[in-house]
Parts: C-alpha cells; sequence; structure tokens
C-alpha cells in the first residue's frame, strides 16, 4: 500500500527477481537475499505478496525510505495505541540506527520493529475497509436490563483514514487471495474453507537463539470482507501452519453468520 500510494511503483510494474536484492551503493556491497534463493522471476505487487518475495519488498523500501514506511505504519495502526480497555503494548517502529538504510529490510518486517497481534488484525481490517483505521473495543454495545433497547454503543467513529486507492487496494487484497487459492502457499489449508479469503503468514524473528513466533493474519469474504484475524504461535516457527487454525475460524465464523 504505501509503495504504490507513494508513487514508489505502479500495480502493473514488474520487478525480475533474481533471489538476491543487491543495495545500490558503490560503498557498500551488501544486500538481502529472498527466502527463495533461486528467485521467483518477474513479480509484481500482487504476485510479491502472493509469493512472500522478499526482493521486492526490499527494493519499495529502499525506493520510499523509512520516513515514507513508518507514516503508512502509524497511518494502519502499527506502533500505535489500538484503543482497547484493558491496557497494551504499543510496540516500536524500525529506526535507522547508526545512520543505516533500514528501509529495504524493514519493509519486509525485519528490522528492529515489534508490534502485536492486535495490532495486527487492525491494520488488515484497517486495509481490507479501504482505509478506515478505526479504534479496537471490547464493548459493542449495553442494553437494558430486560434487553429491550441499546443504551450505550462502542465507538466506531475512525481515529484516521488513509488515503487507499481502488486500484491499491484490489492489487493488494487479490495478492493475498492468491495466498488462498490453488498454487498458493495455504491453500491445503483451505480449499475446505467455506468462505473465501485473503491471507498472508509472517515469522516473526525472536533473536537470540530462540525459535521464531508463527504469524497469521486473514480476512474473509473477499469480495466483502466482514472480519479480519490474526493469531501468533509463540515459538512456533512458520506461520503457515497456522493455516488451518485460521480457516477452521473463518469457516465457524461464517456459519454463525449464515455465509
Amino acid at each position: 500500500v504505501a509503495a504504490l500510494e507513494s508513487g514508489a511503483t505502479t500495480p502493473s510494474e514488474t520487478l525480475f527477481d533474481t533471489g538476491y536484492w543487491k543495495y545500490p551503493s558503490t560503498t557498500w556491497n551488501g544486500g538481502t537475499w529472498c527466502w527463495k534463493h533461486s528467485g521467483h522471476g518477474k513479480v509484481n505487487a500482487t504476485t510479491a505478496i502472493t509469493n512472500s518475495c522478499n526482493y521486492y519488498f526490499a527494493e519499495m523500501g529502499y525506493r520510499m525510505g523509512l520516513d515514507t514506511l513508518n507514516e503508512y505504519y502509524s497511518a494502519l495502526g502499527l506502533g500505535e495505541p489500538t484503543g482497547i480497555e484493558i491496557g497494551e503494548k504499543t510496540g516500536r517502529q524500525a529506526t535507522n540506527e547508526g545512520g543505516s538504510n533500514q528501509a529495504p529490510w524493514a519493509a519486509y518486517g525485519q528490522a528492529d520493529q515489534l508490534y502485536t497481534p492486535l495490532q495486527l488484525a487492525n491494520y488488515i481490517a484497517t486495509l481490507v475497509s479501504g482505509g478506515q483505521h478505526c479504534p479496537a473495543h471490547l464493548l459493542k454495545s449495553v442494553k437494558s436490563y430486560d434487553n429491550s433497547e441499546i443504551i450505550a454503543t462502542g465507538d466506531t467513529t475512525p481515529l484516521n483514514t488513509l488515503s487507499i486507492s481502488d486500484s491499491t487496494l484490489q492489487a493488494v487484497k487479490k495478492g493475498m487471495y492468491g495466498y488462498t487459492q490453488p498454487g498458493g502457499m495455504v491453500y491445503s489449508y483451505f480449499k475446505d474453507c467455506i468462505v473465501s479469503a485473503g491471507a498472508k503468514t509472517g515469522t516473526a524473528q525472536l533473536g537470540g537463539g530462540l525459535k521464531n513466533n508463527g504469524v497469521f493474519v486473514a480476512f474473509a469474504p473477499y469480495d466483502d470482507p466482514q472480519i479480519a484475524l490474526a493469531i501468533v504461535a509463540e515459538q512456533g516457527g512458520s506461520g503457515s501452519a497456522l493455516g488451518t487454525v485460521a480457516a477452521q475460524t473463518l469457516s465457524a465464523w461464517a456459519g454463525k453468520a449464515g455465509l
């Protein structure tokens, strides 16, 4: 979203992922590997999401810079208070420590950044709503003692609204939808899901020799999103291992919702 809306790229621009993204510099010969060392070949914004292409996002981060990235992270609620009534940690966004440019790494989840599961769920809700960043609340409504009338409702006024064009939204949603479809990384878990969904896995690295946390985010239904979720398994390794839980959760919700 940040890359598309800031003008760093377009939905149709194609990059060629060789497997290793090299930092454009005459004084430093570093870079970062894509998880697929042989590369994904030609990718655009949509297929980069479907294939979790580190190369693509590193390039987008480099083009934008960390200030632009963090501006969008804040607008999507990452590293910001959600408004939940029980208290929370707000995490932190990445910084350019020591003057080094961390944007290429921050763009695909690396660098020194921390976000909560609730922030991730709210981020997905903000995304698929078209940019309506609402506070997170436990309270939906207060009814009278005999359940005959609603006395009060939770505040649903958006904290802010992020401008997301239709072309950007469709490019990103389509990339997440491809994740759950034939050929997608979690299709085997979602082939029996009773509602169409978009999803994305994540691997949250802890450092210090600890096993990674597995992260999974999703939304449904694809055409008319009504639910967003985030699942984290502490030291669960890859986020794809959470596909079954996510698909079963969405199916249970859709069944009760009559979808």
